[in-house]
């Protein structure tokens, strides 16, 4: 049964399928498959095989065991521990040097499986598919087609209706084997050495070879372990699968040369196999395979006879343990027979040489205080897995096998160096993200991303809101986390930070925005920059912070306006005689004209409002060299922006302005999609000089309850439910380039300041001398009023103005 482009195919000629096969090959080397699609299709396989949806005439651990290799939780852990995260983005190796290094698809993968595991098939293309590869599978003969309905039912998961092109089960006679690698980029071979070997005499000259061999398993059991719930156990492993798993234990190794002992642990053994055996159904062997385990044992029994050869044969129906007093080892016949050697730990490596190259599990049988020496000693020796002996044909999600990653061979490492001034901001080469589906999905509010339940995936938790004492969270989980600033990480290189010459200071404190300080400090990580983090000055004395960027040659600094201007205004002397700050990068606030001049000033020649995010959300776009002040690059990596009108939930025409709405694609523990953050913008169209192909956006004014004033956030809606009267609030910067907050109202002065110093935002940035009060009483009638409107509005902000 053939299985091409997704469709069962029963009436159709090698040389039909071959040539429709070969034809789509350049089509889909250009295109090669997105993870997200497999883990997608594989999850929804799953769940239809849970819920019995599926009719493929499984037996029911076949069915669990799929259940369970399927999950995408499984299949997303198995891609990052092997490839690692993002694995095909070909991004820079590090932010000092212009080197690009990705994994990127083999091309086309020919897997020829064996007969003896039904669902290696299945699993080993859903793998390849995993690395993006192309896949034509020739099944064993026995398969019956079962592989090739497996696949199909696969395909027929996936919504974009690509996966079923990358997968071709092919069932061809094996004299015809040799012409599915024609085209092939690689050819991975399951089964035993002579079947391999013929696989591997037909390859093309440059074709790899992955070849999945036999592989042979034991215990090593020092005799003090020797109790019978550990020997039950190593009973139980070989006879739960008769021994036909690569993990099933063959020989049973003593740490002991003495005969007595040997014998003791033969009989103990034995005991053993007469309590557990008749546990698990037995596997027949055949008449040419039982005639070798009689022979086995005569032929022990005659060397202990006639050639004075230590050792025992103990057995009965369905099994038999062996004991030769020798280290020679040679593999198990099989069916429940269990041979014990003699071999003390410091033997071990020279007992296991011969076999070094097959070895795969060992059950290690010992006291704790053994352990650790004895697990170096194996695993020197080519052990390349040890496990407890109960749980020897166990394994975990992402386990190697054979002492390797899958994915690693199934993928190949290519790398990309460009010259220094070539793309120089660019930290990688990749396409943009495709856009995800919003479409039908509310507009989420601050309100309605506070009352949901973080997930329990959340390790790292920010304050993003919240009164009465009970601070509302964002929680991240550290995957996410660490992918977002790595997104933010980008783009400050993208603005001009240079990993490998500034020294940069963090002064992003800013009281319960802490957040703002642990991501910096983060991003800066992140791009292997040297930083040195501050915190708050003891008594608002910026002058040890002043001495330190002295001291320590400091370049770079990066915080809040507020805090910045601060320390410009009050250390001015001591930085303008210093002249090294050469780059200021802000966040969050407005920049007054009298700040940039201070800082110019003193020597400083790059002043960028270089990360625009929100705790909640996370970085949202970045800056570049080639913008100006308040334009953003998208940081498309981890976000998507939806820009809708402001008075309707519809997306703008052209540059409108409107409200911008973040969805995150790297938010695992809570759900970011069109989250309205308060913002206002506009795209701004065309392509960037710097090169970056990412959609850019101006930020605008705020809208709605939030504003950001002197490093906090301020609800002016609720300054005016305090006041109790009609105020009007101008937000503008003092003479000396400090943020001010002007009051207009006429009512009492001193009462007002009273009211509105209850809110402990306010107080916290008026106390912090990052927010200059003013009262000034006047008329209703004195409010500026919109000159097209004729409203009297809240807030006027002039901070852009200055």
């Amino acid at each position: 049964m053939f299985l091409i482009n997704g469709n069962l195919q029963v009436e159709l000629s090698l040389d039909s399928a071959l040539k429709s096969l070969q034809d789509a090959l350049p089509r889909l080397l250009m295109t090669p498959l997105d993870n997200d699609i497999v883990i997608t299709a594989a999850a929804d396989f799953a769940r239809r095989l849970q819920a019995g949806e599926l009719d493929l005439g499984l037996e029911e651990d076949q069915r669990l065991g799929l259940i369970d290799f399927c999950q995408p939780d499984a299949l997303t852990a198995k891609l990052e521990r092997e490839l690692g995260v993002q694995p095909r983005s070909l991004r820079r190796i590090s932010y000092i040097h212009s080197h690009f290094e990705s994994w990127h698809p083999l091309g086309l993968v020919v897997h020829i499986t064996p007969g003896n595991a039904p669902m290696l098939a299945f699993c080993a293309v859903l793998e390849s598919l995993l690395a993006g590869n192309i896949n034509w599978l020739r099944p064993s003969s026995s398969d019956n087609g079962l592989t090739a309905r497996l696949l199909q039912a696969l395909g027929d998961c996936d919504n974009s209706g690509r996966l079923g092109e990358f997968i071709a089960v092919l069932p061809v006679a094996t004299a015809d084997i040799g012409r599915l690698f024609t085209r092939a980029d690689t050819v991975s071979g399951w089964g035993g050495e002579t079947a391999l070997k013929a696989i591997h005499q037909q390859l093309p000259a440059g074709c790899r070879w992955i070849d999945w061999g036999h592989r042979i398993s034991f215990a090593y059991l020092t005799p003090d372990a020797a109790q019978p719930d550990a020997l039950d156990a190593l009973v139980d492993e070989v006879c739960r699968l008769d021994q036909q798993a690569c993990s099933s234990p063959q020989w049973l190794l003593v740490d002991s040369d003495d005969p007595a002992v040997l014998h003791d642990m033969g009989s103990r053994l034995a005991e053993a196999f007469a309590r557990r055996s008749t546990h698990w159904p037995a596997l027949k062997p055949s008449e040419q395979e039982a005639s070798e385990i009689t022979t086995r044992c005569a032929m022990t029994r005659l060397e202990q006879s006639f050639a004075g050869q230590t050792g025992e044969v103990w057995s009965e129906a369905g099994w038999r343990v062996i004991w030769e007093h020798q280290r020679t080892l040679a593999p198990s016949p099989l069916f429940r027979t269990l041979l014990i050697k003699p071999v003390p730990q410091h033997l071990i490596a020279e007992t296991l040489l011969p076999w070094r190259t097959v070895l795969q599990s060992c059950a290690l049988i010992c006291p704790a205080v053994q352990t650790a020496a004895l697990v170096r000693r194996l695993v020197n020796a080519g052990v390349t897995r040890i496990t407890p002996a109960s749980s020897i044909h166990e394994g975990y999600a992402g386990e190697p096998h054979d002492g390797v990653y899958a994915l690693a061979r199934l993928s190949r490492r290519i790398s990309v160096s460009l010259p220094a001034h070539v793309l120089s901001t660019h930290t990688n080469l990749d396409a943009l993200p495709a856009p995800m589906q919003t479409a039908g999905f509310a507009i989420m509010d601050k309100a309605a991303f506070q009352a949901q339940t973080i997930d329990q995936s959340a390790q790292l938790y920010f304050r993003s809101g919240g009164s009465s004492g009970t601070p509302a969270l964002a929680g991240f989980s550290y995957r996410d986390f660490d992918r977002q600033m790595r997104a933010a990480a980008d783009g400050m290189f993208a603005v001009g930070l240079d990993p490998a010459h500034d020294r940069v200071m963090n002064l992003f404190y800013s009281g319960s925005l802490y957040g703002g300080f642990a991501s910096c400090w983060t991003i800066l990580q992140q791009l292997g920059a040297t930083q040195l983090p501050m915190g708050a000055p003891q008594d608002d004395d910026y002058g040890e912070i002043a001495r330190l960027i002295v001291q320590q040659g400091v370049n770079f600094l990066i915080g809040m306006p507020s805090t910045l201007h601060r320390l410009f205004l009050e250390e001015q002397s001591i930085l303008r005689a210093y002249g090294g700050i050469r780059k200021v990068f802000l966040g969050g606030e407005h920049l007054s004209v009298a700040s940039r001049r201070l800082m110019e000033s003193c020597g400083v020649t790059t002043i960028r409002s270089a990360i625009y995010g929100s705790v909640d959300a996370g970085p949202l776009g970045h800056a570049c060299a080639a913008t100006a002040d308040g334009v953003f690059h998208l940081l498309s990596d981890t976000q998507q922006l939806e820009i809708v009108q402001l008075e309707q939930d519809l997306p703008v025409q052209g540059e409108e302005v409107g409200r911008l709405l973040f969805t995150s694609r790297a938010r695992q523990s809570q759900t970011v999609r069109r989250y309205e953050v308060g913002d206002t913008g506009r795209w701004v169209p065309g392509c960037c000089a710097c090169g970056l192909t990412s959609p850019r956006f101006e930020l605008l004014e705020r809208h709605g309850h939030l504003l950001r004033i002197g490093t906090e956030f301020i609800s002016p809606s609720q300054l005016a439910q305090n006041a109790g009267v009609p105020i009007q609030l101008v937000l503008d910067h003092t003479p000396d380039g400090r943020e001010r907050l002007i009051v207009r109202t006429d009512a009492d002065a001193q009462w007002i300041r009273k009211k509105l110093m209850a809110d402990t935002s306010l107080a916290a940035a008026v106390n912090a001398l990052m927010l200059s009060l003013e009262i000034i009483t006047c008329a209703i009638t004195q409010f500026e009023r919109n000159n097209h409107s004729g409203k009297t509005p809240l807030v006027i902000d002039r901070r852009l103005q200055q």
